[in-house]
């Protein structure tokens, strides 16, 4: 609870200790290296993209009880980088049914602490879909996530296109994660620059912005989008995107009727992961308050810690009702929460 209201953190991830142990004993990306009893580290080249440094980011019952300290009534859990996405195909279809399976026993202790969103295994699209409706008839997901991309692959290529209409199809959201290896990674190395400064952020953005070019929300009515890290640049960048979509038709793919701006705010969700109050104003402002869901991004610390996050939403000027609605009501409406 956080001043009498319940608290749903949508934006959070759990790894599970036989990932963690897996990925530890592969030869080449992704791995994960053990540096202590509750310590290791994934990277990308000679740059740490992920980290574990608590319990709590692999043992649940440590999970509940820092939950418990912070305030945090509810997590919705969802798998991170690295994900079953960037493994062989066989690999991945198999440690995606075992995710989903560890999730949903956490979720089956009748406590209603924890949901899910579902993890796949993209690559192979017929298995996806598969293990898409397992875990909506199956397994009680709440929704499913998606990286960014998946092998050097947007999550806007056609290929990919049958798990949006699916999820669009079970009423269900897609939340839409940086991968653990963004496009822009050589260029962020070049630069010297940690990836989840602008890889991720920008990778994100350039998935929302082709689905707003491409028609997805256009032709899936029923598609509802959780775009992380605030909207990744979205937000303040829409003037832009919506100049691009009317000049720019010539240059690049555009399958879409309405302008963007419109259809984003329809039909996108944004956690308020920035630990910037100018840039969750922006998004409020924009979106109104019923888009904005509150996420911690526990176990990592890119976008701020939990309590940080907690504390900055009495700064952006939110009213108690609006807060509320932010903290859980917006969560409890899109994933059907009780």
């Amino acid at each position: 609870m956080k001043d009498g209201v319940k608290v749903i953190d949508i934006h959070n991830h759990f790894y599970s200790r036989p990932w963690l142990d897996y990925l530890s004993k592969r030869t080449e990306e992704p791995r994960f290296e053990w540096t202590g009893p509750t310590s290791g580290v994934a990277k990308v080249g000679a740059i740490a993209t992920s980290h574990v440094d608590k319990p709590g980011d692999f043992d649940i019952q440590a999970r509940v009880e820092d939950l418990d300290v912070a305030g945090i009534d509810v997590q919705v859990l969802s798998h991170t980088c690295p994900g079953v996405a960037e493994l062989p195909v066989s690999e991945s279809i198999e440690w995606a049914g075992k995710i989903n399976d560890i999730f949903a026993e956490i979720c089956r202790d009748g406590s209603g602490r924890f949901h899910f969103l579902a993890t796949l295994p993209p690559a192979d699209i017929d298995e996806a879909l598969k293990e898409m409706d397992r875990a909506y008839q199956e397994l009680g997901t709440k929704g499913f996530q998606m990286f960014s991309s998946i092998n050097g692959v947007l999550a806007t290529d056609p290929q990919f296109y049958p798990i949006f209409e699916k999820a669009a199809g079970f009423g269900v959201p897609v939340k839409i994660h940086p991968s653990f290896r963004p496009l822009t990674t050589d260029a962020m190395q070049k630069a010297g620059l940690p990836l989840q400064l602008f890889g991720f952020t920008l990778d994100t953005t350039m998935v929302l912005t082709l689905m707003l070019f491409q028609g997805f929300f256009e032709k899936l009515p029923g598609l509802k989008v959780i775009h992380s890290h605030l909207g990744g640049m979205a937000p303040y960048m829409m003037g832009r995107i919506d100049t691009a979509f009317k000049r720019y038709k010539k240059v690049v793919q555009i399958d879409a009727s309405r302008t963007p701006s419109e259809v984003y705010r329809e039909h996108v969700y944004v956690d308020t992961l920035a630990m910037h109050v100018p840039a969750i104003r922006c998004a409020y402002e924009y979106m109104g308050i019923d888009r904005l869901l509150f996420g911690t991004d526990y176990p990592h610390r890119a976008s701020g810690t939990v309590e940080d996050n907690m504390a900055i939403l009495d700064k952006v000027g939110f009213t108690e009702n609006e807060k509320e609605k932010v903290l859980s009501g917006n969560a409890k409406t899109l994933f059907n929460l009780v």
